[in-house]
């Protein structure tokens, strides 16, 4: 089976950056709520759900939360980082990256390394993923509403997958667009690809 890390963008720093979260509940089970007449009911769990995500700029003053939406199954999120509560700062960051010569000879690919992959040009190995900034807060945002939940004694089981989703934002337009995506999520339930009737 494949390391799905192997799919993250070796040239993103996940520590630094906005980024578009999303985090199933577990067996994409409706664990959060219901969608009825286009209006979400959360609840215990969803209302938990909420508070912790509130929360995050609490315990991680280096973090800004632009917008989330709280699905039945599902949560989206978009992150900022430190030094990237500006659209403007993370596209001139991006605008400035460093980027690897192509003109230099590429040795046959190397067995991976775990999740990370052998350098083509020399580099050195950086796993920008598993000890990111941005997994530490989803684990903790995870790891929270489990913590919660049994204590208020609201689910015993585990309430979210594994694994999440992510998406680097890298321009105005793509921010715009994921910010209408949220707000209008709710509404567009029937066709969601989450919703599996």
């Amino acid at each position: 089976m494949a390391d799905c890390h192997m799919f993250r963008a070796e040239w993103h720093d996940y520590n630094d950056g906005i980024l578009f979260v999303t985090v199933c509940a577990k067996d994409k089970k409706h664990l959060f709520g219901t969608i009825t007449n286009d209006e979400m009911h959360k609840n215990a769990l969803g209302t938990i759900v909420e508070e912790c995500i509130k929360a995050i700029s609490e315990h991680h003053p280096q973090v800004t939360i632009h917008n989330y939406v709280i699905m039945p199954n599902h949560i989206h999120l978009i992150i900022a980082t430190v030094g990237t509560r500006y659209i403007a700062s993370a596209t001139a960051k991006l605008a400035t990256a460093k980027i690897p010569e192509t003109t230099k000879p590429i040795n046959p690919p190397k067995p991976s390394i775990g999740c990370l992959k052998p350098p083509a040009h020399g580099e050195p190995i950086i796993d920008y993923h598993h000890n990111s900034r941005l997994a530490v807060i989803i684990g903790s945002l995870k790891a929270a509403v489990t913590r919660i939940a049994r204590t208020r004694c609201i689910a015993s089981l585990p309430c979210w997958q594994s694994r999440f989703h992510e998406h680097i934002i890298r321009n105005q337009r793509a921010f715009d667009n994921i910010m209408d995506y949220i707000d209008n999520n709710v509404a567009r339930w029937e066709q969601d690809c989450f919703n599996l009737k």
